[in-house]
């Protein structure tokens, strides 16, 4: 039995560096039974950290909904894998990279993107459509930090040649010392090719000699045969060599921020994207001509992390030899070639005879490579350093015997009381921003208690924008409301020639759409090749959350898959990236187990499971945490991606058709109003500083309206089709008209209509656009859609033309409109300054 007292004060300190607190050293010590070594406290603590070992949320992702006869692959490998047809599957994750990019914004983001692509294709999938959701918050910093993420992950992304072709972004104020940078990538697979990190075929308890192994012992001959077995399996590393970037990087992301953030800035990884996509092609090419047995990324932790799990899936030990692997930089010690997080570097394991096929093969794509370790019978984790043994660790300590922590949980009701109201606390007023670049800053209060409390009166449409010109050029130069092109033009969207539908494109729909290599299509009915498609989208309505998280996390994954179904897509699964605060908190840990449960009503109701996901804890900085913000991602398959309606009109589209309209419909259930909320609208957070009453679920209600839009679509072949989301109906119709760049004339029922009803948010149904008048008699079904309700609420019309009741300046809205996000990208970046 190890005893405790042999701990010394320095010793404690020493873990505490690597995240590891007093409790956890003394039980790591008796696991052990005996005092770890350096490198051991290095590895303990970066696998034991949060980021790594979900030691704060495993008891809760439990819960979740993973299984549906097409999912192939669920949680637990590095992405998740879902079936799109016979031969076919999409491999697909999201992931955080908050901490690092809001200390280095371009690198920080950049590498996000790097290592989603790695968790994707060292599965077997060649990557085929990125997503981000991107959160920031007000101040001078955060309006560098919005161009210069934005531009880490585009030229990333566009540098490796996988198009980025949707994308989340929001702003709140608790973000404003913690921004959100999640990102998200799907692969193409073929379902006989799926890879997994794995060291053996065979997966063993057998173990033998570990009671020869210990540690600052020096090998030899005997120690070599135990170790590196002749007849075992290799470890070969190939990719960037390991530098001292992103050391602590596990840790750091695990921990909350402090005032003196800056220190951590070493622990942000440095990116290659050329790189990344020779290691990209070097990889596929491998898993093409069956070399290796087994691969994983050098992500969170590094090369611990990678060899380790692998080890632990296949139930064996492994051992390196730490100075045979490739070092960029001079005297590396061990715990720093263990943790480090330099980019683009892969694990693989492959046979004995094997082993010069995939040196000749790595050979091709004039990479580094290195043979570092072998499989063992020994079931640790040994690495040698210097020809000592500086680990030898039982690999399941690592692994499987992690802490796990059951916080304590607020009661429900006392939450829901204290959070009945949440206020938007913003500063800055945005229209007392002066354009000077130095101080440029990004603003979100917009507050008007008037124009709130009218809205609240019931107060007709045509009497609110008779008392508030102003009302529709402010709502839409704010932030939260602005044109996204800014962001979306740094984005590569059509590079791979397969996107269909895409951010920064010419056609833009609900969701990003990408068609199916042809290789990928399957002959239908006709003998004629199929044109499937996938759609994916992502976000989060964090407001909603906090009001209520469970039925905030539950509308958020209907409004996402909203996204699909307006996109002519059927849900099939989703991924999550978990960004909370400190779990020791129990109003976090009531938030966060709530939005588990209500991510998993939609889940298990509406056949969508979560087949893979991130846990991001600790966003908080001095105390003080995020808005809780369960972010999601979803995929969905379109049969005909030749009928995919779009969410506005292309550039120029009355000029070159000379169409004199586009006639909109609302496409709503008879309870909308019910099961939707003014107070608890992006319109009411703007205006009146506040948000309450978060909107109620009818999961019966939400199949009907899915089936109706998804047969119209199929039959009718809209020209536009998109979800009613921020600003209700009334701010949906005039995005669509502004993205558009082109008139929106109301129907005259609507000017009549209360303002708190057009501006009410949750599950106010879709927008349809036809070229002509359109009757949908034929998509009914009267034992299915009788809660349905269709109405032509407005037409969208060419600039120039005649409107009896304009409802705001065009030329004046839409240059605001459009500028607001786009001088943020017009600035120079903190990097580029310091240059000059």
């Amino acid at each position: 039995m190890f005893d405790s007292n042999l701990l010394t004060a320095e010793f404690v300190a020493q873990a505490q560096q690597f995240g590891l607190n007093k409790e956890e050293l003394i039980n790591f010590c008796t696991k052990l039974n005996r005092i770890p070594s350096h490198e051991e406290l290095a590895v303990c603590g970066a696998l034991w950290s949060e980021h790594c070992s979900y030691k704060s949320s495993r008891v809760h992702l439990k819960r979740f909904h993973t299984e549906e006869p097409w999912v192939i692959q669920g949680p637990g490998e590095n992405a998740g894998v879902i079936a799109i047809n016979k031969n076919y599957g999409i491999a697909f994750k999201m992931e955080s990279h908050n901490h690092p990019s809001y200390l280095e914004p371009y690198q920080g983001a950049a590498t996000g993107v790097g290592g989603i692509l790695r968790d994707v294709f060292c599965m077997g999938a060649y990557p085929i459509a990125s997503l981000n959701c991107l959160r920031f918050g007000e101040g001078t910093w955060n309006a560098k930090l919005i161009r210069d993420t934005v531009r880490g992950i585009g030229d990333y992304g566009n540098s490796v040649g996988v198009p980025t072709v949707t994308g989340d972004i929001s702003f709140h104020n608790k973000y404003s010392k913690n921004i959100l940078v999640n990102a998200f990538n799907a692969g193409l697979i073929h379902k006989d090719k799926i890879f997994k990190g794995i060291l053996s075929e065979e997966t063993t308890s057998k173990v033998t000699n570990i009671e020869k192994i210990k540690i600052k012992q020096n090998i030899n001959a005997d120690l070599q045969n135990i170790l590196f077995p002749e007849s075992e399996n290799v470890l070969i590393y190939f990719g960037s060599a390991t530098g001292r970037d992103g050391v602590h990087g596990a840790t750091m992301s695990s921990s909350e921020f402090s005032s003196t953030g800056n220190t951590l800035k070493p622990t942000v990884q440095v990116g290659d994207p050329f790189a990344e996509k020779v290691l990209l092609e070097a990889t596929l090419s491998l898993i093409e001509k069956k070399l290796t047995i087994g691969l994983q990324d050098m992500g969170a932790a590094g090369l611990t992390s990678s060899s380790v799990e692998m080890a632990g899936r296949s139930g064996c030990g492994v051992a390196i030899d730490l100075n045979k692997v490739p070092q960029r930089a001079s005297n590396m010690q061990a715990w720093e070639i263990l943790l480090s997080e330099s980019q683009e570097r892969m694990l693989c394991a492959v046979k004995p005879e094997n082993v010069s096929a995939v040196l000749s093969e790595l050979e091709k794509f004039n990479i580094t490579y290195a043979e570092i370790g072998k499989v063992n019978a020994t079931g640790l984790f040994t690495c040698i350093f210097d020809n000592t043994i500086v680990t030898a660790t039982p690999v399941p300590i690592l692994v499987d015997e992690t802490p796990k922590y059951n916080w304590p949980i607020q009661r429900k009701e006392e939450y829901l009381q204290e959070k009945k109201i949440i206020k938007n606390e913003a500063t800055e007023n945005i229209w007392q921003q002066k354009n000077d670049t130095d101080k440029l800053s990004l603003s979100l209060s917009l507050k008007n208690s008037d124009i709130h409390n009218d809205i609240l009166s019931d107060i007709q449409l045509e009497n609110l924008i008779e008392r508030y010109p102003n009302l529709i050029p402010k709502l839409f130069a704010h932030p939260m409301n602005a044109n996204r092109s800014p962001v979306f033009h740094n984005y590569c969207s059509t590079v791979q020639g397969n996107s269909v539908a895409a951010c920064g494109s010419l056609q833009t729909a609900s969701a990003g759409v990408v068609r199916l290599p042809e290789y990928a299509q399957e002959l239908n009915s006709n003998g004629k090749l199929s044109t499937t498609g996938i759609a994916i989208a992502g976000g989060c309505e964090e407001r909603w959350v906090e009001l209520d998280p469970f039925h905030g996390s539950a509308l958020t994954a209907l409004k996402i898959a909203r996204k699909l179904v307006a996109s002519g897509a059927v849900p099939l699964a989703m991924t999550d990236c978990l960004n909370f605060g400190s779990p020791k908190s129990p109003d976090v840990m009531r938030q966060f187990s709530d939005a588990i449960d209500g991510i998993n009503l939609i889940a298990k109701e509406m056949h969508i499971p979560i087949v893979s996901g991130n846990v991001s804890l600790n966003n908080q900085t001095e105390g003080i945490p995020i808005p809780p913000t369960p972010m999601l991602g979803m995929v969905g398959r379109v049969d005909d991606v030749n009928k995919v309606p779009l969410d506005r009109l292309p550039i120029r589209y009355f000029d070159k058709t000379k169409e004199k309209s586009i006639k909109l419909y609302h496409i709503s259930l008879s309870n909308s109003l019910e099961n939707s909320s003014y107070l608890a609208s992006q319109t009411a957070w703007i205006f009146g500083g506040e948000n309450s009453d978060c909107p109620k679920i009818n999961i019966s209600s939400e199949k009907n309206i899915w089936n109706f839009i998804l047969k119209t679509i199929q039959l009718k072949s809209p020209k536009i089709s998109r979800p009613i989301g921020h600003g209700g109906m009334l701010g949906s119709l005039i995005s669509l008209a502004l993205n558009s760049n082109c008139l929106i004339d109301l129907e005259k029922a609507l000017w009549k209509k209360s303002s708190k009803e057009l501006f009410s948010e949750g599950n106010m149904g879709f927008i349809l656009g036809f070229k002509e008048e359109e009757n949908f008699e034929s998509i009914f079904n009267s034992s299915i859609h009788t809660d349905i309700v269709v109405t032509k609420i407005a037409e969208l019309k060419p600039i120039g033309s005649n409107i009896s009741m304009p409802i705001y300046d065009h030329d004046l809205v839409y240059s605001d409109f459009s500028s607001s996000l786009k001088k943020y990208f017009d600035t120079l970046s903190c990097a580029e300054k310091e240059t000059k």
